[in-house]
This record gives C-alpha cells, structure tokens and sequence, in this order.
C-alpha cells in the first residue's frame, strides 16, 4: 500500500489499537492488513469495524482473523450487506451453537455460493443451518452438502431428477427452469418441493425420492433434520448485537479501560518516537 491507502490503513491500526483490540500495535496491524487482502469490496471506513469484529471472533471463539474474513468475504460476496452484518451472523451463529461440530467457517466459504443459487439470502442460509443443527444433522457440513447436491441436481436434467419431480406432482421442464433462474422463485420453488416430499406417505418411496433430489446426504441428515429444514425460519436471523455482546462481556472492565488509556498514549507519542 501507498499514498491515500497507506494514511487510511494506518489511521485504522490506531484506531483499532487505541479501542483496545489485538495483543500488541504489529497484531493489529496484521489483522487490519488481512481484512484489507481478504475483504476486496469493504470501504475505507468499514476497515474498523470489520477488523474489530475479527478480532474479537479470535479473541472469543478463537478463529483466526485470515479465515473469519474469508467467510464474512464470502457471505458479502453471495449475499451483499455490509461487512458488519457478516461478520454479526457469524458472531451470533457461532454463539447459537452451529459451531458444534467445527465447521461453521468452513461451511460458510464452501457453500454459501450454493444457498444463493437456490434464492436464499444470508439470513437464510443461517436459518437452515440453524434448522439442520437443532435437528439431528451430525455434523454442519452435512446440511451445507444437502443443500449443495440439492442445488445441482434439481438443474441437470438427468433422467433420476425428471422422474423424482414427475413423481412429486411437478412439470420437470419448468421446475428445473425455475431452479436455474435462481432468485425468490427458485427459494420458494425449494421449500415448496421439500414440504411435498416430506407430505409424501410412504417412507420407501419417500426416501428414495428423497436421495434422488438430495444425493446421500438425506440418508446422512435423516428425517427429522430436513423436517427441521423445511420449517425454517423466513424471517431475519436474530443476531442479537452479538458483536457488542462480546465487546461488552469482554472487553468491559478495569483492565481493559487502563489498557485502552495507555494505548491512547502510545500511540499518540508514535510520531515523537
């Protein structure tokens, strides 16, 4: 970095330094350049407050602020918003509990891209995650990978897709043509087709319609988490001001306030130095 880029990175280390994140001035400087590299969309005057909520992701929930920026990169990339909302979503599913088995990062860098092709936005995505993990998903990686093979089949226009849809009760032609639009119609067309196939009686019939849509992974997730699934939330995922929560619980103290007074100081008489 040079010139006007340099002054607003450097204005961000001191700021991001004086409010009393990252464990030394080179930390920060450090994180402040990692969302910089990762975060190719995000505005000078969001630089703050996307490497304040990584910090504070590594301090809490220990993730390292290159891959929490990858996924929130990954979030703004697929679904818009500011880096602030993605990096809330992350703060408040992993306080939620969709870290449970380790892969809440990994999942959202993997297969973000797909819940977008399906129509849903970053709410829900964190909706059937959530959905998937308060069911009997095993593991998060399994309702990302559903959702994945999901996305891939109901567009190939293989022979085992047709005949799936066709038993469903649906035109083949125009529901792969409604998935391949993407968009509302594609998300609605999702839950439309998930609801049927839970409706459908026979448990036979019912699952292997349901691995021909959903590859294996309907047999790996079971019934009860794609029911879980189907009955997600539409509304916005609740992040609570997960990250002032955490700014609040952690940073909140004697401590941190005489920490914060002496970094004032520090980096003030910088220039001095």
């Amino acid at each position: 970095a040079a010139g006007e880029q340099l002054e607003y990175l450097q204005d961000a280390m001191d700021t991001v330094y004086t409010d009393n994140y990252g464990e030394s001035l080179q930390d920060v400087a450090d994180a402040v350049s990692l969302v910089d590299r990762n975060m190719k969309n995000i505005s000078p005057d969001e630089i703050v407050e996307a490497t304040e909520a990584a910090l504070a992701l590594q301090d809490t929930f220990e993730y390292g602020v290159e891959e929490s920026t990858r996924a929130a990169a990954a979030i703004q990339k697929n679904f818009g918003g500011s880096a602030k909302e993605a990096f809330s979503l992350i703060a408040a599913g992993a306080q939620n509990g969709l870290d449970y088995s380790g892969e809440l990062i990994d999942t959202i860098n993997e297969y973000s891209s797909q819940f977008a092709k399906l129509g849903f936005d970053a709410d829900g995505m964190f909706n059937i995650l959530q959905a998937g993990a308060d069911g009997t998903a095993w593991n998060l990686d399994k309702v990302g990978d559903a959702i994945k093979e999901f996305s891939i089949r109901a567009i190939d226009g293989s022979d085992t897709t047709v005949e799936a849809f066709t038993s469903l009760g649906y035109n083949a032609e125009e529901l792969m043509a409604t998935f391949a639009a993407g968009g509302e119609g594609a998300n609605d067309a999702f839950f439309d087709v998930l609801d049927t196939l839970m409706a459908v009686d026979d448990q036979v019939e019912r699952d292997a319609l349901g691995v021909a849509l959903f590859g294996t992974q309907w047999e790996d997730l079971g019934v009860e988490a794609m029911e879980a699934m189907a009955n997600a939330s539409q509304a916005a995922y609740d992040t609570g001001d997960a990250l002032e929560q955490i700014n609040q619980v952690k940073y909140n103290d004697l401590d941190s306030a005489l920490q914060g007074i002496g970094r004032q100081i520090e980096v003030a008489l910088l220039p001095a130095a």
